[in-house]
């Protein structure tokens, strides 16, 4: 069976799949950003150690790998329908 380029990507499912991947982009973007706001909690960025930024950075890379997690699970599901619809398609030309 020939594997499939990109199977979210195309017919009506297209702006699911941006969707998906805006959400991936805003994720790694806010993770940068924790990581960036974590390393001004350190003698490394700043100019000591910032216990409470240190946590607050935590909780902003905590969100920011859920919107991650996200994007990727609905892209995940989006292949599993469009290969749900396949299969169905091919059971109906066979059967």
């Amino acid at each position: 069976m020939p594997r499939q380029t990109n199977p979210t990507a195309t017919g009506r499912d297209w702006p699911e799949a941006m969707l998906f991947r805006i959400l991936q982009v805003i994720g790694l973007v806010a993770l940068l950003g924790s990581i960036h706001l974590g390393l001004q909690a350190t003698p490394l960025l700043g100019e000591d150690w910032s216990r409470s930024r240190f946590l607050y950075a935590f909780a902003g890379a905590v969100s920011a790998l859920s919107l991650v997690a996200i994007g990727k699970l609905g892209l995940m599901l989006a292949r599993l329908e469009a290969a749900q619809a396949a299969l169905a398609a091919r059971l109906d030309r066979q059967g």
